[in-house]
């Protein structure tokens, strides 16, 4: 099973926050091999101001958490490169009044005809139809 995720969830990773367990749950599924996740390449940059912004996380513990991330190995989409994801990316911005950022995440969830994982209940509420909060999230296995 395909499934993208947001910075909302890739943050619960590494700060424990309410449904940590359910983000680790969705790693482990990753790393075994249950569930193939994509992301933009976004992503990275989102994670990297979390850390930036966490008062208690250092410069040297956010590189070791960006790098542990990024070794996981999920599928990193690069939205320049793919003009008609890119197109979609603007349109879904433009006409469910989303940012451009999570606008990415919810191309590439239709796109790829799965479900984005997420934290947000604003990006729930703009497209329901591809959305799973990850509160909601079971296991697949």
């Amino acid at each position: 099973m395909k499934c993208v995720i947001d910075a909302s969830v890739a943050a619960k990773i590494f700060i424990a926050e309410e449904h940590s367990d359910k983000a680790m749950e969705i790693i482990e599924a990753h790393v075994r091999g249950y569930l193939l996740l994509s992301a933009p390449t976004l992503l990275l940059y989102e994670l990297g101001n979390v850390f930036w912004k966490h008062p208690q996380i250092a410069a040297e513990k956010a590189y070791t958490f960006i790098k542990r991330f990024v070794d996981l190995q999920l599928n990193f989409v690069n939205i320049y490169s793919d003009n008609d994801l890119l197109r979609n990316v603007c349109h879904i911005s433009k006409s469910r009044d989303v940012t451009f950022y999570d606008a990415t995440y919810v191309a590439i969830a239709e796109r790829d005809e799965t479900k984005l994982i997420t934290a947000d209940e604003e990006i729930l509420n703009k497209a329901p139809e591809i959305t799973l909060l990850l509160k909601e999230y079971k296991s697949q296995r």
